[in-house]
């Protein structure tokens, strides 16, 4: 894959109960075409991805 976005910062926006694949590969795929992300979110420290809308996922997410 061509590094298109080298050298851009993109925001990835989520908050509590976001579907962990729905964060992860989207924000994967982002930083393996050349950009750096920040994840944001309405609140400091960590929110809970979920899987299947209700199974909180393996991992919390830190929010800087």
């Amino acid at each position: 894959m061509t590094k298109t976005l080298t050298g851009r910062r993109v925001a990835v926006l989520a908050a509590d109960g976001v579907e962990e694949v729905e964060l992860v590969q989207p924000r994967k795929a982002v930083e393996d075409a050349g950009a750096t992300t920040e994840l944001l979110s309405i609140k400091d420290g960590e929110l809970q991805a979920v899987n299947k809308d209700i199974n909180p996922a393996n991992g919390q997410r830190r929010i800087p």
